[in-house]
């Protein structure tokens, strides 16, 4: 179902679907698995590969852009009922991370994985999206599941939005951006030592911030053909030009001004494209799974690489790029597997008591 009207506004059909959010979803968490499956691999591929892949990065940061547009799309005009939006995040958020995080932790113990370091404490933190020193990564404020890092940026960023429900519509925009700016400047100024206050004041949340600002500059009818192409055009060539500069941690100012710059460019463009797009159903429901995807992803490499290693023949460049391949390939499968027999019917379940409100923006997630 088309998403926008011709001016490119979000229409009043209930529960339209974001065609161009849905196929950018996708795209963001296949080029994160396959930077993840490409490093362990790495070592028989050139320079110019390598760079090609490290730009797998930017998938973090074009999922950071999409989730603010989606909030705005969806939340920008909701009635001021707080506990319900984080209600409804929380159902959509934690039942999979929570599946993925442990699975995860039963499969280091049970394979004996010596680089990873498991407490008590790492677990439960982890589990409750608190910011932490890694036991394993001490310099990282990273979860027992690595991708899950994340998802505490995320948890903070819909706290913060749903507090802004409680202000009236037509000042959520300004309250929220004022929100993020103060922090980040905290930050700036402060440099703060603990993990919590790097995480909330990290320049990251600017990326959230910058699809929200799409998404209002989309209802507005800020849209076109060549508008599109325009964005997603400059997007690329940040993305190829700028990023190789940065260095993609959680706390500086290079990620969101390389690959955030550059994911913010090719949503804003990919929207403006909304009503010229085919119907891609696959890559629709790879949207769909991309949360999936993302969560589990690293028990495909992480088994793969176990047997893959063992095989002859394959210590070369068709073996490597064979073995992203099949990484994408599995982590694509297992991901639509578990959106379906999961994901869905958990989230199904678990809202079955909530009431629905009309009218608003359907992007998959």
């Amino acid at each position: 179902m088309s998403t926008s009207s011709p001016s490119g506004t979000v229409p009043n059909a209930r529960q339209s679907r974001v065609r161009s959010i849905q196929y950018l979803r996708a795209v963001a968490a296949l080029s994160v698995v396959a930077y993840h499956a490409s490093k362990r691999v790495d070592e028989v591929f050139s320079e110019t590969v390598i760079g090609i892949f490290h730009l797998g990065h930017g998938g973090v940061d074009l999922f950071f852009v999409i989730s603010g547009f989606i909030m705005w799309s969806i939340g920008c005009d909701a009635p001021r009922a707080p506990g319900q939006f984080l209600l409804r995040r929380a159902i959509r958020v934690i039942p999979p991370y929570w599946v993925a995080t442990l699975c995860w932790v039963a499969l280091m113990l049970v394979l004996g994985v010596g680089w990873i370091v498991i407490t008590p404490a790492h677990v439960i933190q982890s589990l409750l999206f608190v910011p932490h020193w890694s036991p394993t990564f001490p310099d990282t404020f990273w979860p027992v599941l690595v991708p899950g890092w994340t998802l505490l940026f995320e948890m903070f960023f819909y706290a913060l939005f749903a507090l802004t429900l409680l202000v009236t519509h037509q000042w959520r925009l300004i309250a929220l951006a004022a929100a993020l700016l103060s922090l980040v400047g905290l930050g700036w100024l402060m440099s703060p030592e603990t993990a919590a206050m790097q995480a909330y004041t990290s320049p990251l949340l600017l990326e959230f911030l910058a699809g929200c600002l799409i998404a209002e500059v989309w209802r507005r009818g800020v849209s076109g053909l060549w508008t599109g192409v325009a964005l997603i055009i400059a997007g690329l060539l940040a993305l190829v030009f700028l990023t190789p500069l940065a260095v993609p941690d959680q706390t500086s100012w290079g990620r969101p001004l390389t690959f955030g710059l550059a994911g913010a460019l090719i949503v804003w463009g990919g929207v403006c494209l909304e009503r010229y797009l085919p119907d891609m159903p696959l890559l629709e429901r790879l949207g769909d799974a991309s949360y999936a995807i993302y969560l589990f992803h690293f028990f495909v490499i992480q088994i793969f690489a176990a047997f893959w290693n063992r095989l002859p023949l394959v210590d070369n460049i068709a073996g490597a790029g064979g073995f992203v391949i099949l990484c994408l390939t599995a982590s694509s499968v297992l991901g639509l597997w578990l959106f379906n027999s999961m994901e869905r019917p958990l989230q199904k379940r678990l809202t079955a008591g909530l009431t629905r409100r009309p009218g608003k923006v359907q992007t998959g997630q």
